[in-house]
């Protein structure tokens, strides 16, 4: 009797996402699983062809293997936890976070160096013990925030952080700093230059992809140095929110030990009609607009393969659908090129620790095109626009990150995550 046959069950299939500490080292941990509705990881091994003329009427003589290199796309429904945040540092790499104030709380009693393991008080450091977060609260322009996790062995006038979070900015004297407690506030934007940069100047930090499809050895392919190139949030009034990316990375290596299932967390998609829009200003008051039927905002970067460097170039681009069109306001917008101020806010309605909001910031939407559209019983109008870099605000909004410059996007997440 031959041996039973073992299959990859699709509907089985989980993706796991961790950050990397150096890039192109697979972790000892394969992180938290992301809920997706697709996954297609492509290994691209780049053929060298022995195409020399032999006296033949053939045209190849040799095929061998190159530079190894890979892709991946993937997509889902935002559940506000994990999946599109890390995403998003990993592609803008401007990363900010605070959290809701807890007690204890102190204040530095010398200055905080970046990549700093201890935090110094003056007094009653004791009183922060492992596991806490602590939100770092920074007072510069632009402001620094990022929230820590305490390790163990604190004493009364050092306060001991876990080896995975140390300090990413450097801080002044007398910077307060205090636990947490949901929900927090990432902030997401372009890095310019150096400061707050995971791996070298505007470079964000990289990912690792684990395809538990049970096929492979293990279990499950493992996909190092993960660069995302494009990252897409997209709304319409008849689906659920969705996100999707893609990128390039290493080729697979099979899980050096076995993969099993791990129950994703209990945090809900939710439908995009919860999103509101501002166009002219916040998506609050007279500039908030209540006939926008679908969104899209594209964030991109050039990602290019060398042995040992990766190459970045920012753009992006976005598409609103009005639909009904109550009026021309859009096509003047687009004619006397006002680029106005466009503010999209998803949320799922709750609060406290189990709020959920994504909400994208854009200053300079100059709109490309803006066709009427006749589709349905109701004329609308297609609106695609490019959003210039900036360093100017409005309204208390700019689209700058902790590493200033000019900044064309930025992307406020809300949820219970103390840090990516």
């Amino acid at each position: 009797m031959a041996p039973p046959v073992t299959f990859g069950v699709v509907a089985e299939r989980e993706v796991y996402l961790v950050k990397e500490a150096v890039p192109g080292v697979i972790p000892a941990t394969i992180g938290v699983p992301v809920p997706l509705t697709s996954f297609k990881p492509a290994n691209k091994p780049m053929m060298l062809y022995d195409e020399s003329f032999q006296g033949n009427m053939g045209d190849s003589y040799g095929a061998y293997q190159g530079p190894l290199i890979a892709s991946f796309d993937m997509g889902g429904h935002v559940v506000g936890d994990h999946g599109l945040g890390e995403a998003l540092y990993n592609l803008l790499g401007d990363y900010t976070v605070s959290g809701t104030a807890a007690s204890p709380a102190s204040v530095t009693s010398a200055p905080v160096a970046v990549g700093a393991s201890t935090l110094t008080v003056a007094s009653g450091g004791a009183s922060f013990t492992a596991g806490m977060y602590v939100w770092i609260e920074d007072a510069g322009t632009p402001a620094a925030n990022e929230v820590v996790k305490i390790g163990a062995g604190s004493t009364s006038t050092s306060v001991v952080l876990d080896a995975s979070t140390p300090t990413r900015f450097a801080h002044l004297t007398a910077t307060p700093f205090t636990n947490t407690t949901a929900p927090y506030t990432h902030v997401f934007a372009v890095l310019n230059g150096s400061v707050g940069a995971a791996n070298g100047p505007a470079q964000g930090p990289t990912h690792c992809l684990t395809d538990r499809q049970g096929i492979s050895a293990n279990g499950a392919d493992q996909f190092a140095y993960a660069c995302f190139s494009e990252v897409v949030i997209t709304g319409n009034a008849e689906k659920l929110l969705d996100w999707s990316g893609k990128g390039m990375c290493m080729t697979r290596q099979t899980a050096a030990s076995a993969v099993g299932m791990t129950n994703v967390s209990a945090v809900v998609p939710y439908p995009s009609w919860r999103t509101v829009t501002g166009i002219g200003g916040p998506a609050s008051g007279g500039t908030k607009v209540s006939y926008i039927a679908e969104h899209s905002v594209t964030l991109s970067r050039a990602v290019k393969a060398y042995n040992t460097e990766q190459g970045v170039q920012t753009s992006n681009q976005g598409k609103i659908t009005i639909s009904p069109a109550t009026d021309d306001s859009s096509v003047i917008a687009f004619l006397a090129n006002t680029q106005p101020q466009t503010q999209f806010v998803s949320s799922n309605g709750l609060s406290g620790v189990n709020l959920v909001t994504v909400q994208v910031d854009i200053l300079l939407p100059a709109y490309d095109t803006d066709d009427i559209t006749d589709g349905s019983e109701l004329f609308g109008f297609d609106v695609a626009f490019k959003p210039q870099h900036t360093a100017a605000s409005s309204g208390g909004i700019t689209t700058t990150g902790a590493s200033g410059g000019k900044g064309a996007v930025k992307v406020t997440l809300v949820n219970a995550v103390p840090t990516y």
